[in-house]
């Protein structure tokens, strides 16, 4: 079976309430926290089954397969499934979108939601909607479906977005390399993955600013700023923030969101249309706490401290057991972003002791 056609079996899941016309786009109900993209799809009511059958998917353009989490599963079934098992989940409603079968591998996603704030049941890859033409419209924060094609690629907001698999690719030019990378917006707040960052010229060498949290593990990354502006397509991306990665380049959330990325997943292009052209791509420094995070049952258990960061001069320590931030526990917090002070009240477990330490924020990567 060819990628386009297993690509077409996945999406058949799919079809689009009568309400919405044939001409028309629609819009599937979406919360946008952190710059991800939250879908509730949510499942018929039936007797004796919990009220609440909604499950929160993030949807993820660098996801090749879709997950839900196991005690989410059960919460909405009853029914328990182990972290090799597949779910298949039916009868469901996402707006005017029927859910007929989602075919999902089960994982544990505690992590993402609190990293997010937000309760995250499950991940929804790019393959999901392969049907539709696809639209993450960042400045009006909604995800629209539409039928038809993309024209030809016209370089100017229309590009060939094949790559190594079939997920959507594109080339981010820099005056001394070229490089091809994946479209992610399951990377919000990351500008630029490169491998081997020590290579490109930074205004300061690269260095430890935290980690980030995948699907199954957390990834220690570092981070700098280019000396040279880079380039995606026509649109000029000056002195972008770098991230380090040990796999897949990519182009994250904080460079997605100036424009509205539509996808074609049958001709494998990509449409995107800057929001502001008159205002210039410029890219904030990158703030930080310095804590190194690992799953525990109650939180986050402090892996390591990175050196000079805000959590080594406000006295955290490696062992450490975080479960709240600013007086709220970690997966109930919201989707706003840090206070406008830059200051984090972290709620930890020391030694069995519950404590609060304060720390001042600052740039980690200027």
């Amino acid at each position: 079976m060819s990628i386009h056609h297993a690509l077409l079996a996945i999406a058949s899941f799919l079809s689009i309430g009568s309400a919405a016309g044939a001409a028309d786009p629609v819009v599937i109900p979406t919360v946008i926290c952190r710059g991800y993209f939250l879908i509730p799809i949510t499942l018929a009511p039936r007797e004796g089954y919990p009220a609440d059958r909604t499950l929160w998917f993030l949807h993820d353009t660098g996801a090749s397969s879709s997950y839900v989490d196991p005690d989410s599963i059960e919460r909405v079934s009853g029914i328990r499934l182990g972290v090799r098992d597949r779910a298949n989940i039916s009868d469901a409603q996402a707006g005017p979108i029927s859910i007929n079968r989602l075919q999902a591998r089960v994982g544990q996603l505690d992590h993402l939601a609190r990293a997010l704030g937000h309760p995250i049941d499950g991940i929804l890859s790019f393959g999901a909607f392969s049907d539709y033409l696809l639209t993450l419209d960042y400045e009006n924060g909604e995800m629209r479906l539409d039928e038809g094609r993309l024209p030809p690629p016209d370089g100017e907001t229309v590009f060939n977005a094949d790559g190594p698999d079939y997920r959507p690719w594109m080339v981010v030019e820099f005056p001394d390399r070229r490089r091809r990378m994946l479209i992610d917006s399951g990377a919000a707040m990351t500008s630029l993955a490169v491998r081997r960052i020590d290579l490109y010229d930074t205004f300061e060498p690269p260095r430890p600013t935290g980690a980030s949290m995948r699907l199954r593990e957390v990834e220690e990354r570092s981070g700098a700023r280019s000396r040279l502006n880079a380039r995606i397509g026509p649109n000029q991306l000056i002195t972008p923030t770098l991230q380090s990665t040990p796999g897949t380049e990519l182009i994250g959330g904080e460079v997605m969101r100036h424009f509205t990325w539509t996808f074609d997943q049958v001709t494998e292009r990509v449409r995107m249309v800057r929001h502001h052209p008159e205002i210039p791509i410029t890219f904030e420094p990158d703030y930080d706490h310095g804590m190194v995070f690992e799953p525990h049952p109650l939180g986050y258990r402090v892996g390591s401290v990175i050196a000079d960061t805000p959590a080594s001069r406000g006295g955290i320590q490696a062992g450490d057991i975080v479960t709240g931030f600013n007086g709220d526990s970690l997966d109930v917090r919201g989707c706003d972003g840090p206070p406008a002070d830059n200051t984090l009240v972290v709620s930890l477990i020391r030694n069995g002791q519950a404590m609060t330490l304060t720390l001042v924020l600052f740039a980690l990567v200027e």
